[in-house]
């Protein structure tokens, strides 16, 4: 028995068996696509986020705007929001806040994967606290909004509008009022207080979206209800001076009398004018300054005032033995420069009220 020496080879002691071409050819194959997929730049991040922040876009569709009453700074509205985020942990309308909101309604959210995302659908129904400016009444455009907060601050969230897709329904009845405008926007809140979150400093903020819709009136019906008497007390205070009482057969006590009779013309005169003031301040009120219905008022009442105070001095004339005649004469004149300047007053105050 011949003994194999330690010089004996290894190939010769262990026989390598050779590797068939196929799978020669596989192997090649699955070494370039694992070095293929390594090199591959790692995937970029979902387009909701952006440096660490969660992003959800947002769109609505509001389905009818209803209850418009700016005399007590509210509106109602219904309307349906969705969001687009990149998964459900992020989505915001569950804890959404609905800052100008009274009582807010929502119906249960609506979740469907879509696209590698997660689209959340709820409709919200409310009434909603709004600062009106009536100044310019019945002249007077508006821009409502309904306010939505983010349930996290700016370092966690953000919401991207979606207007392209945002919209509100062309067949809603609006009483006296048209839909001029609708859009969403976003800005930042900023609070002074972190709401108890140490991990913030010098307060917190937080991202808003507004939905606003720009109104405009369309009916002018409660201008007139509320202006007509003035311009009729006008005109009634403006006939007393230019009835005629300079006839012989009157004495200085019939004449007296006339002009006490005008007195009490322009007292009814001027009580109807404060009556329809007050009455005009309970249907259009202002908290940013005086209104046009105001500006009005005030017109008429200085119109009144200017003729009490002119019969005064008329009734003085008289008595102290003046010229009867001249003082019918200086009414006459008086009346109409006082109408022609009261009306040139009113229509400046409601051609600029339009204009704005």
């Amino acid at each position: 028995m011949v003994s194999q020496g330690c010089g004996t080879s290894p190939a010769t002691a262990f026989p390598l068996t050779p590797i068939p071409a196929p799978a020669a050819v596989l192997l090649a194959l699955l070494g370039a696509l694992t070095i293929w997929l390594l090199s591959a730049p790692p995937t970029a991040a979902a387009p909701a986020t952006r440096a660490g922040v969660a992003q959800c876009e947002l769109g609505t569709y509001l389905s009818d705007l209803y209850d418009i009453d700016p005399a007590k700074d509210r509106f109602s509205a219904r309307l349906w929001l969705w969001t687009l985020c990149p998964d459900r942990s992020v989505d915001p309308l569950p804890q959404v806040s609905y800052s100008n909101a009274d009582e807010p309604h929502t119906t249960d959210p609506h979740v469907v994967a879509q696209g590698g995302q997660v689209l959340d659908q709820v409709r919200l129904q409310s009434t909603f606290r709004q600062d009106w400016d009536v100044r310019d009444f019945p002249f007077d455009h508006h821009r409502i909004e309904v306010l939505l907060t983010a349930p996290d601050d700016i370092s966690h969230f953000r919401f991207t509008v979606n207007n392209a897709d945002s919209e509100f329904n062309p067949e809603m009845q609006l009483q006296g009022w048209r839909v001029t405008g609708f859009r969403l926007t976003t800005f930042d809140k900023h609070y002074t207080t972190t709401y108890g979150d140490r991990t913030l400093k010098d307060g917190s903020t937080y991202n808003r979206v507004r939905i606003q819709v720009d109104l405009e009136r369309t009916d002018a019906t409660t201008f007139w209800k509320l202006t007509a008497p003035i311009y009729l007390a006008v005109l009634v205070a403006t006939s007393t001076f230019l009835l005629s009482f300079r006839h012989e057969e009157l004495g200085p006590a019939e004449r007296l009398d006339a002009l006490y009779n005008r007195l009490a013309v322009l007292g009814g005169a001027l009580f109807v004018a404060v009556l329809d003031m007050q009455q005009a301040n309970t249907v259009i009120t202002s908290t940013d300054g005086l209104t046009l219905i105001d500006c009005l008022h005030l017109a008429t009442l200085t119109f009144l005032l200017a003729a009490v105070v002119a019969t005064v001095l008329s009734w003085r004339w008289t008595i102290e033995g003046g010229s009867p005649a001249r003082a019918e004469r200086l009414s006459y004149r008086g009346a109409w420069i006082a109408l022609l300047g009261y009306t040139v007053t009113c229509g400046t105050l409601v051609l600029l009220a339009a204009e704005r």
